[in-house]
């Protein structure tokens, strides 16, 4: 998770999955939405979901793909990039899981897709002071003791859900066979999302 600067125009302050919006050069529909996942992990926290290109050696990943989010950060196009650097992106392992469209009463509507990956026990946040001001791994149950504008009502619902099902697999599974997609939020949604807490079970 990451929480936004006080300055944003949009969930300022706030508790946020990695993500921003698809670029024109991250492809269009499904595989567009995905590339553009990958490439906001890595701006925004530092991993790289990929690896060395097949025609190069892993060595020196790290100083590699440091220089590669420099580059995306200054403005450089994703594959240019993961050319010079000699990396692949891996937008297929990427499990959809769901699907939000702010309501109408918001000044800027975000159509937003989530996605879901296992991480692996390397995989170290590095935030980027211009997208948050900290960031780092968190329980989802954690998270459900944030109330709004700390957390956006859609983060909330999510958490709630990976609480409940309580294992990476299970979330893989489970939402990655029947994802959530609420395109039509009311405050009637908001407030039930903003209700949800979690509760241990035996």
């Amino acid at each position: 998770m990451l929480r936004r600067p006080g300055r944003s125009s949009f969930a300022a302050g706030a508790f946020v999955f990695p993500g921003g919006a698809v670029d024109a050069a991250d492809g269009e529909g499904a595989a567009g939405h995905a590339v553009a996942g990958v490439r906001e992990v890595l701006e925004e926290v530092g991993i790289l979901i990929g690896g060395p290109a097949a025609d190069s050696d892993p060595a020196g990943m790290e100083e590699r793909i440091d220089a590669a989010r420099a580059s995306l950060l200054e403005g450089a196009d994703l594959q240019t990039t993961l050319a010079a650097h000699r990396l692949a992106i891996a937008p297929e392992r990427l499990v959809y899981i769901g699907h939000f469209i702010t309501p109408p009463s918001e000044g800027r509507r975000y159509d937003t897709r989530f996605f879901a990956i296992a991480a692996s026990g390397g995989d170290t946040v590095r935030v980027h002071a211009g997208e948050a001001v900290e960031g780092g791994w968190h329980r989802p149950d954690a998270m459900l003791e944030l109330e709004y504008p700390a957390i956006m009502p859609p983060t909330r619902m999510m958490c709630h859900e990976f609480a409940r099902l309580g294992s990476v697999d299970a979330i893989l599974t489970t939402l990655g066979a029947d994802p959530i997609e609420v395109t039509e939020i009311t405050p009637e949604i908001i407030a039930r999302w903003m209700a949800l807490q979690h509760e241990e079970t035996s």
